[in-house]
């Protein structure tokens, strides 16, 4: 909340939820970036050099917010995260759930698509059968 310039209420939780830090990197580009997820105080990461100068965001479900906050840092080259939760040897292991609805919805459109095309491909063979019968 914001009362009038220079002036903000945040309101935390009660409860206290210290970040998970993860040093992501591209191997194309060597760009690396530092993501602290699942904290709940706003302004934690401020002392964190990496962090400065960027703003945490609150993590919205079902459109209300949830007291727990993100925020991400693009590294410079030789800059490190600091103390990152996840192991140097443990892969980030990201698994995708299927979704009945997604396959449904894509096999529907794909089943529409083919039926539009035979419907073109009957219209081109019979209009080129009637220019050829006359």
């Amino acid at each position: 909340m914001f009362f009038g310039t220079g002036s903000k209420l945040t309101v935390d939780s009660k409860e206290q939820y210290e970040p998970e830090v993860y040093e992501l990197s591209d191997t194309k580009t060597n760009e690396k970036v530092c993501l602290a997820t699942g904290f709940t105080r706003h302004n934690l990461m401020k002392d964190w050099t990496a962090f400065s100068g960027t703003e945490a965001s609150q993590i919205v479900e079902d459109g209300k917010p949830t007291g727990v906050y993100n925020q991400v840092a693009v590294l410079e080259a030789g800059q490190e995260c600091g103390n990152t939760t996840e192991k140097a040897d443990e892969p980030c292991a990201a698994s995708l759930e299927p979704d009945e609805m997604v396959n449904l919805a894509s096999l529907t459109v794909f089943g529409l698509r083919v039926i539009f095309m035979k419907t073109v491909v009957f219209n081109v063979l019979m209009t080129l059968r009637l220019w050829i019968s006359q």
